[in-house]
């Protein structure tokens, strides 16, 4: 009864969440840094339609500020120019000046959603040498910029960038799922870890790498509802989730490591075993790997503008994360490979192919899903990796759950069937032990 009030109670809170979304940009642009940089980068959004950029400013400057908005294939050739600002500055689709110090600006309209960069310059920009006129001096503006999409009426008031619509929806149903699998699931399972057995550690870091991950979504969705009430949300949250991200992943890894080496499977091992796990190579190797992904993260998070998860394309430092998540999982396939072959009960050989199998999905989803994204629109890219990463790694949980909790392989390999609570049938229902 407990469990189903829980239950009716999330989906009322649910039900209270509204759909308002936009993005605010504030700070500051200056004649110095356009100067330095050939314009001073604001920010990137996905327009579509009749979409509308408001603007606030404390003054507006002694030269005119202009904003110059390009589309993502135009800006990286930008990008390249080093040679000729004013030639950089022509790639631009369309320049706005603003005209005093508060103003709309209608986006132009594209049958299909474009990613857009937003530049500033001014007149001195492209030219340092250029004189000063009686009363001019290089431009300080600190500004607020808001940038909103169409709703379904055509009024631009709300939504996301189209890159990120859906997102919150997204999390807050995945959320409801964590919350009502917890509450069906999570008394059984605390009741298969008080009877302890060969397979508790495995067990308890799957939970752990499970918590995680769900506490990272959850944080993501407390970001992005503040988002679309403010446009700006909680950078701090959204690497934070991305964080959790990272160390959901090293549970996983460990839990990886122990069952490639054989370890939990026996009825002697305990956690004081730590050390001969510490002792083997691959345990040395993983560890270095462990530090490297470290520090690739931070590069990543360095690296790239805006703090997002699943962004690999996006900058070399992410693309080393991929490279390394590869490395990672040819090294545990080749090592359960060895495990296997060397393995006499063929009971224990299909435990390993099905823990392979689990284990694979979960560390290659996201390198195969970065790449078949590129058959995609731009704009479609990031949600879709984001959406069918989570999806495919929540997948592989439960069914490394199925397999921990299965009747046959667990109680043929554990040999203590006494310490068996429950079981998962053909039917995945949950069943007790008498």
């Amino acid at each position: 009864m407990s469990c189903r009030k829980n239950i009716i109670f999330g989906l009322t809170i649910l039900n209270f969440i509204c759909d308002n979304n936009a993005k605010t940009i504030l700070g500051s642009v200056s004649t110095t840094a356009s100067q330095r940089e050939w314009g001073q980068f604001i920010t990137t959004y996905c327009f579509h339609g009749e979409a509308l950029l408001n603007y606030t400013l404390n003054t507006t400057g002694s030269t005119p500020p202009k904003l110059y908005l390009f589309l993502n294939e135009d800006w990286h050739d930008a990008l390249l120019t080093t040679s000729d600002c004013q030639h950089k500055l022509s790639k631009s689709r369309a320049v706005y000046e603003l005209k005093g110090t508060n103003g709309s600006i209608t986006i132009s309209h594209y049958k299909q959603p474009r990613l857009w960069n937003i530049l500033y310059a001014d007149s001195y920009t492209c030219d340092v040498d250029r004189p000063l006129f009686p009363g001019e001096s290089p431009n300080y503006i600190a500004y607020k910029i808001q940038l909103f999409n169409p709703d379904a009426l055509g009024n631009p008031t709300e939504h996301f960038g189209d890159d990120e619509t859906g997102l919150l929806r997204f999390y807050q149903m995945l959320i409801l799922a964590y919350f009502v699998i917890g509450c069906i699931f999570v008394p059984r399972l605390h009741e298969t870890l008080k009877k302890g057995g060969p397979m508790q550690l495995v067990l308890i870091l799957l939970t752990i790498s499970t918590g995680l991950q769900a506490l990272g979504a959850f944080t993501m969705m407390i970001h992005l509802q503040w988002y679309s009430t403010d446009g700006i949300g909680s950078p701090f949250l959204e690497l934070l989730a991305e964080f959790v991200d990272v160390l959901s992943q090293f549970a996983m890894l460990y839990m990886l490591l122990s069952l490639s080496l054989g370890w939990t499977l026996g009825t002697s091992y305990r956690f004081s075993h730590l050390q001969i796990i510490t002792k083997k190579p691959a345990a040395r190797v993983v560890g270095v790997m462990g530090v490297i992904q470290a520090v690739l993260f931070l590069w990543e998070q360095y690296a790239d503008r805006e703090h997002r998860m699943y962004h690999a394309q996006r900058s070399y430092g992410g693309l080393a994360l991929v490279f390394l998540r590869i490395l990672l999982a040819a090294l545990f396939a080749w090592n359960l490979q060895s495990t296997v072959a060397s393995e006499r009960s063929a009971l224990r050989r299909e435990f390993y192919k099905s823990f392979t199998k689990c284990c694979m999905l979960w560390f290659l989803c996201y390198p195969v899903i970065v790449v078949v994204s590129w058959v995609l629109y731009e704009y479609l890219r990031y949600k879709m990796i984001t959406m069918a990463v989570v999806l495919c790694q929540c997948f592989a949980v439960a069914m490394l759950y199925k397999l921990f909790l299965s009747r046959s392989l667990y109680w043929e390999i554990s040999a203590l069937s006494s310490t068996l609570p429950l079981r998962i049938d053909k039917n995945f229902g949950m069943k007790a032990y008498s």
